[in-house]
Formats: structure tokens, C-alpha cells, sequence
């Protein structure tokens, strides 16, 4: 498996990362941890020996369930991401985050430590990065990364320490950071790990019109009426032009951003052995050029229609969210 660099950090990653937040079992639905342990443990049969987590998911059990699927294999040839929440930024409460993160996972160190999402609370991206840089110094992480920050933030935390890896949401039906972040990035040698890389399975080809959504706010921006259906419209796209490789909507999808520059590897999940090897097989064949471009076409043109929405998981947009701050 031709492993990829991380940013600056020295640290080399598989082409796909594995996403450990069904591990959690408070999103996705209930998950046995035999089955994630399972499917874990044939990522890294396979080759692929980074996995990503965060303390909140599941409230720490991802983490306790990744650390029991990777008890008694060389640590040192597995990259393993966690993610520290805001609620925990200041400089004491990160550390025990941190702590009682590599406890879960039994392990004393972590490859890359992620602030989850902007700070909040009068807490500053200085004051975060700083903390961070802290971590570092005392050896409990090797490099850092920030998730759904904005260019503007990313900047600022680059004041500040050096940032290794961003992380956004980045798929087929979501592109904002072709504008300025991930241009950026590749100037300035940050690695990228883009979530949701199925649009929570938007593009697995499995979602029909007409048909119930369940899930509540698990379902957000692309599910609203209007757009889900153009969203199907790209999932059928992908799926004729899967047809020709003999592979699956998903597997067009993830094969797509694999051999897409800008992205160092895109995280897809798994609740058991039979995800894990469908996702994998997306890596043995080639799309050709004229396909890969198809693909871009079609989705920059329904890129190019979306609303300017404030986060994936959020309706709102950002003129939504502009009105709001000024009231």
C-alpha cells in the first residue's frame, strides 16, 4: 500500500483513513464493538494503517474500541488521529482530554491531535494552538491538525504553531474549499483529510426519491427538498460510470478523491468486515482521465448551484447566519 505524507509532520498515512465514528454508536445507530473491532482489524490486514477518532464520539468508546481492535499490534506502524472538543481548549482540561484519550486507547501517544472545531467562549485559536503546542512539547502527540476551521483560522493558527493537516468536509456534493482552503494548503504543504467523503451516503447510490428520510438532525443541509433530489442526480452519474469498472457509486466516489491532488486521503467509515473490503477495493483499478474530468464536470456544476451554507451538518447558510448576528 503506497502510503502518502502528512503536511510537514513526517508522519506517513494510508491512501484512505479509516473513520472510527460508528465505533461511537450514538450517531449512526447501534454498532456491536465485535462488529467494529472486526472491521477494523481487516483495514489494517489490508494495509490501511490510519485511523481516525475524537473523544466525543460515542463519549470515548471509539476510542476504547479502536485501542481493544489494535491491542497487541506494533504501534508504530499505525497513525492514529483523535480529536480534542471545544469544551476542552484551555490548557488544563486539554491535557486531561489528552490523557484520558491515550488511556482509552492504551497508548502514549497519539500521531496527530485535531481541535475538533473553532474555539468558542472567549477562548482565542492562539490561546488553542498554543495549548497544543504544550502537548507536543511533553511528546503526547507528534503533530497537529484543526477540523471545520475556515482559511481565515487556519491562517491565524499557523501564528501560532505549526499545523500539519486540516480536516473539512469535502465530497462530490460539497466543494466550498476548492475556493481558497484547499488551494492554500497545497501552497503551503498542509496535508488534507477531508470527512464525509459519501455525503452521509448521498453518493452510495442506496437513496431513491420519494423516499423517507429518517434521522433528524443527522440528515442536514443536502437532504432539504429541492436539493436532495439534484443530489440523487450525481449519485446516478456515478453509478452509470461505475458500470464501466464494474464497481459501485460509493467506489467511483472514493476513487475519485484518492487521485484527486488536493487531498492527502479521504476518511470512509465501516460497521463491519464487508464495508471495510468494499471500500478498499475502490483503490484497484484506475479511472480513466476523461472519466475522472466527467465526474468533476458534473459536480462542480451542482457545486455551483448549492446555497453558501454554514456547515455541512447546519440549514443554515451564511447569509442565514449573518442575519442572525445582527439581530
Amino acid at each position: 500500500m503506497k502510503v502518502r505524507k502528512l503536511g510537514k509532520s513526517g508522519i506517513a498515512i494510508s491512501p484512505l483513513v479509516m473513520g472510527c465514528w460508528s465505533a461511537g454508536g450514538d450517531y449512526f445507530g447501534s454498532v456491536e464493538d465485535r462488529d467494529s473491532i472486526a472491521c477494523i482489524r481487516t483495514y489494517l490486514e489490508h494495509g490501511i494503517n490510519t485511523f481516525d477518532t475524537a473523544e466525543i464520539y460515542g463519549s470515548g468508546r471509539a476510542e476504547e474500541v479502536l485501542g481493544r481492535a489494535l491491542e497487541g499490534t506494533d504501534r508504530e506502524k499505525s497513525v492514529i488521529i483523535s480529536k480534542v472538543w471545544p469544551a476542552h481548549y484551555e490548557a488544563k482540561a486539554m491535557e486531561e482530554a489528552c490523557d484520558a484519550t491515550l488511556k482509552r486507547l492504551g497508548m502514549d501517544y497519539l500521531d496527530v491531535y485535531f481541535l475538533h472545531y473553532p474555539p468558542a467562549g472567549g477562548m482565542t485559536v492562539g490561546q488553542a494552538v498554543e495549548n497544543m503546542n504544550a502537548l507536543k512539547e511533553k511528546g503526547k502527540i507528534r503533530s497537529i491538525g484543526v477540523s471545520n476551521f475556515t482559511l481565515d483560522m487556519l491562517k491565524e493558527a499557523c501564528q501560532y504553531g505549526q499545523i500539519d493537516v486540516v480536516q473539512p468536509c469535502y465530497n462530490l456534493l460539497w466543494r466550498y474549499i476548492d475556493r481558497d482552503l484547499l488551494p492554500w494548503c497545497a501552497d503551503e504543504g498542509i496535508g488534507v483529510i477531508p470527512y464525509s467523503t459519501l455525503a452521509q451516503g448521498l453518493l452510495t447510490g442506496s437513496f431513491r426519491a420519494g423516499m423517507e428520510i429518517t434521522g433528524g438532525r443527522r440528515r442536514a443541509a443536502l437532504f432539504q427538498p429541492g436539493i436532495y433530489e439534484k443530489c440523487l442526480t450525481v449519485a446516478e452519474y456515478l453509478a452509470r460510470i461505475g458500470e464501466k469498472y464494474g464497481k459501485n457509486a460509493a467506489q467511483i466516489c472514493i476513487n475519485w478523491l484518492v487521485k484527486n491532488e488536493g487531498i492527502t486521503a479521504p476518511i470512509v467509515g465501516g460497521a463491519n468486515p464487508a464495508h471495510a473490503l468494499e471500500n478498499i477495493a475502490a483503490l484497484d483499478f484506475e479511472l480513466s482521465a476523461e472519466d475522472y474530468d466527467s465526474i468533476d464536470e458534473v459536480s462542480r456544476n451542482f457545486c455551483s448551484q448549492m446555497p453558501e451554507y454554514l456547515l455541512f451538518f447546519d440549514t443554515r447558510t451564511k447569509e442565514d447566519f449573518k442575519e442572525e448576528r445582527g439581530k
